[in-house]
């Protein structure tokens, strides 16, 4: 007998914690609701590409792809404030919650467990040893299904429509994912990710080819997300396919800083930049030609008298749209100024984030008390912006003269 009033306590403590959000407004009732059913479909996405990935379905470089348009999604759709539903729908949520989870749980528990074990700990032994511990995790058809079951209650799910479509790439079933990222694009226009998606789709279907309808996908998509990594990969592809070799340079050399946290992927666009410099000799020449900035740097007379000589100074060149470290740095001391010296390719700080990878930059320098590269307040220091790396002044002067 006590164990059953130690569960109607339990049960009593769940339902109040569940209850409680059902009691609110309905405001704020339906955007909670609407948040949980996104967190729930970016779980199944995610199980669904974790399954992909264990069966060798997808590689690492397309897990990691589709994991990342799964975030840009659900961090959007975490944003959009939607309104909706009836007033009444929080009573009756409650009501069934009431009724429903203290007659499940209860069922369950008597069907699958064992409340005699309690009273007579002997039984606990009597187990056989070859019960599963688990539930085995569900088939990729299975997960299908679930899609394909949250479709037809909700056919205008953006989201569903997207996974789904990852899904049949993922089966090379080409045509099918064409349809169900149309069908996403419908109810969500113009999201860069489910552009980037369909052109892929596209392409893959007629036989790899990006031309036509997939390439203007792709640049419809980068004129609203232009630094996205897959709308850059795709529009690389699409130039070479034309042989327009100097645009797909362009588009794989934006590309590559931003893949940097996955070598494999950074090494297989470093090849296909070297592949486009022996088909096409002249794209050697903008990478070589003045990557080398002539910096002229000095300080003014009145902050050089707040420092002393050996303060540390720091020269860089940073990217204006990009990456926020410096492109290349060099490291001075206040006594060194006024100085001539040149800042190039071989003052980066990273072998795959050079100058020569960005058109246009920033140039500064700055005085920091710290000696530590990363700025702080109270620094002196001085920036130019919009310098071109390919065609810089003939000198550059820069004089520390602002105060952070």
């Amino acid at each position: 007998m006590s164990f059953w009033i130690v569960v109607a306590a339990l049960l009593a403590l769940a339902l109040g914690f569940l209850l409680l959000p059902l009691v609110r407004s309905v405001r704020a009732q339906q955007a909670d609701q609407r948040q949980q059913q996104n967190i729930q479909i970016a779980q199944e996405k995610k199980t669904l590409l974790d399954a992909q990935l264990s069966e060798g379905e997808i590689d690492q470089a397309g897990f990691d792809a589709a994991y990342a348009d799964l975030q840009t999604a659900l961090a959007l759709e975490l944003e959009r404030a939607e309104s909706g539903g009836e007033a009444a729908r929080g009573k009756w949520m409650a009501l069934v919650v009431m009724l429903f989870i203290p007659c499940t749980s209860v069922a369950l528990y008597l069907y699958f467990g064992e409340y005699r074990v309690i009273e007579n700990p002997q039984l606990a032994q009597a187990a056989p040893a070859s019960q599963p511990a688990a539930a085995p995790q569900m088939s990729l058809e299975e997960m299908v299904a679930v899609i394909e079951k949250r479709l037809q209650d909700n056919p205008q799910d953006a989201e569903a429509w997207f996974m789904l479509g990852r899904t049949r790439m993922a089966k090379r079933d080409f045509a099918a994912a064409v349809e169900a990222f149309r069908r996403s694009n419908e109810v969500m226009a113009d999201e860069p990710g489910i552009l980037f998606a369909l052109a892929d789709a596209l392409a893959m279907q007629n036989n790899g080819s990006l031309l036509g309808e997939p390439e203007e996908l792709v640049q419809r998509g980068l004129q609203i997300a232009p630094r996205f990594p897959n709308g850059l990969w795709l529009a690389g592809m699409a130039a070479e396919q034309r042989e327009d070799f100097k645009a797909a340079y362009h588009y794989w050399s934006l590309l590559l800083p931003m893949i940097n946290d996955s070598p494999e992927s950074a090494n297989e666009v470093r090849g296909m930049l070297a592949s486009l410099e022996q088909r096409d000799p002249s794209l050697v020449k903008p990478a070589s030609v003045a990557r080398a900035l002539n910096l002229q740097v000095d300080i003014s007379d009145e902050l050089r008298a707040r420092a002393t000589p050996e303060t540390a100074v720091f020269v860089y060149a940073k990217a204006m749209q990009g990456p926020p470290m410096p492109l290349a740095v060099k490291r001075l001391q206040l006594q060194d100024l006024p100085l001539t010296l040149s800042l190039g390719d071989a003052d980066a700080m990273m072998p795959s984030m050079k100058l020569s990878s960005f058109e246009q930059v920033i140039v500064g320098a700055r005085v920091s008390f710290s000696g530590n590269p990363v700025a702080q307040s109270g620094d002196f220091y001085t920036e130019l912006d919009g310098v071109d790396s390919a065609n810089p002044p003939e000198r550059i002067s820069l004089t520390i003269d602002q105060v952070k």
